[in-house]
């Protein structure tokens, strides 16, 4: 089990959601947190509820090189080298091939895929010089098979199982820990979006509290909620014939 007593997490995506509750366990937990998001201010109202002088904010926008660049650097300079690193940024809109929409896209790639790239580009490093380290990359079950109105967004979350796989069979032997975290719908501002009934849908503190027990245990994989999620899983090793059959009822239902 992890004791997050005296253990510096580096959490980028902190300042809503399930970032946010997420944030609020572990400095309850007793871990020293690295606040990252693009918005300052929901930060500082973070930082002002977790109560706790040895947390740090550091704004940081994923998608631009610079400001990733001035975040590390700062965050060298001050002796933080976390212990622990989750990339929970992300982006969700909506989209049906036939609304295809590069630029939106794009948004959601830069997001939630590119922007662990690049990140990762800057603590995988020094995990490795250190011979320790832990990483977790928040996908979603959305990324376990081509869904309806999931362009863009599932492709993004895909990308994120992938990479946390082999980022795992090249780490294992550095020493180095690698999760990854699979919520199915949980409700937030981005899933407000939704104009379709949301199965098995749970509140972002709930989700928290699935992935605070999840970096707790030995799992590689942090899925949730349960049924729903193992549905999915099973979905991937049918038939295309049956797979698509099966989502044509689920094109259906979703259809705004």
């Amino acid at each position: 089990m992890t004791d997050f007593k005296n253990k510096r997490v580096w959490l980028v995506g902190a300042s809503e959601g399930i970032g946010r509750c997420l944030a609020k366990k572990l400095a309850k937990a007793g871990a020293s947190l690295i606040l990252s998001a693009r918005n300052e201010d929901r930060l500082r109202s973070l930082l002002e509820e977790i109560d706790g002088q040895q947390h740090l904010i550091l704004p940081l926008d994923a998608t631009k090189k610079e400001s990733i660049e001035k975040v590390w650097n700062e965050i060298q300079s001050l002796n933080a080298i976390p212990d622990i690193f989750i990339y929970n940024s992300g982006y969700y809109e909506p989209m049906s091939a036939t609304n295809f929409d590069f630029d939106i896209i794009k948004k959601m790639l830069d997001i939630n895929l590119y922007g662990a790239f690049s990140t990762l580009a800057k603590i995988i490093p020094a995990f490795i010089q250190n011979h320790k380290g832990h990483i977790v990359l928040v996908g979603s079950i959305a990324g376990y098979v081509g869904l309806p109105r999931s362009i863009g967004y599932g492709a993004s979350k895909a990308g994120i199982i992938n990479l946390a796989e082999s980022l795992n069979c090249d780490l294992n032997k550095q020493g180095i820990r690698v999760q990854v975290v699979n919520p199915g719908f949980v409700k937030t501002r981005l899933t407000d979006k939704n104009t379709f009934d949301m199965p098995f849908i749970i509140t972002a503190d709930e989700a928290a509290t699935y992935i605070f027990k999840g970096l707790c245990s030995s799992s590689f994989e942090i899925r949730f909620p349960w049924l729903f999620s193992t549905l999915l899983k099973i979905l991937r090793f049918f038939p295309y014939r049956l797979y698509f059959f099966l989502l044509q009822g689920l094109s259906r239902n979703t259809s705004s």
